[in-house]
């Protein structure tokens, strides 16, 4: 009698912790289903900040503003983020080095917030435009395109040329600019010739 005991106890113990062990499978189950969904979700919101910088670098080179100001608006997001959220990342798609997540956290939302920026001043700037002669300071290639650089109010300005213009580049003297003024206050360059 003692024996059949014994093996009731073991067979209900048994079965409780294949209960359990379910019960943990399912639940597992349900985070890693919605760790699949947080993984997608970051891993979109990260290439659509990479995109952004992108057209970022486009709208940057057409816009006279000190290059400290969209890095600072690029890197700052990635330092206050990453120590918030690290714990949290870590439990979604596994352990990474806190460098990873401070790249994830500058491309992703820094790369969004940068564009937003940089988008508002140029697309919302004024009518107005005015016309401006600067002598050139010095002239090279950027991938096989003529570039001058110019002094524009203080900062330094590269402006990029088609490759038939070669020759006027490499022997200008003066760039006429035509600009306008960005909604945050930030020149925007809408034409340039040489002189």
């Amino acid at each position: 009698m003692w024996y059949n005991k014994k093996n009731m106890r073991t067979d209900i113990n048994r079965r409780r912790k294949r209960q359990r062990l379910t019960r943990e499978k399912k639940t597992l189950e349900k985070i890693s289903n919605e760790n699949k969904t947080l993984k997608r979700l970051i891993a979109v919101l990260f290439i659509f900040g990479l995109l952004l910088q992108i057209w970022e670098v486009i709208i940057y080179r057409r816009t006279i503003i000190d290059l400290k100001i969209p890095l600072t608006i690029w890197l700052t997001p990635g330092l206050f983020l990453t120590p918030i959220l690290y714990k949290k990342l870590n439990d979604i798609g596994g352990k990474a080095h806190w460098t990873l997540h401070y790249i994830l956290h500058s491309c992703m939302t820094g790369g969004i917030l940068l564009f937003c920026f940089m988008a508002s001043n140029f697309y919302f700037a004024d009518n107005n435009v005015t016309e401006r002669q600067f002598k050139v300071n010095k002239t090279g290639y950027l991938q096989r395109k003529p570039y001058a650089m110019i002094n524009y109010d203080g900062l330094e300005k590269q402006l990029v040329f088609s490759p038939s213009d070669k020759r006027k580049v490499t022997t200008a003297k003066s760039v006429t600019v035509k600009s306008r003024k960005g909604l945050l206050g930030f020149d925007i360059l809408d034409e340039y010739e040489i002189n």
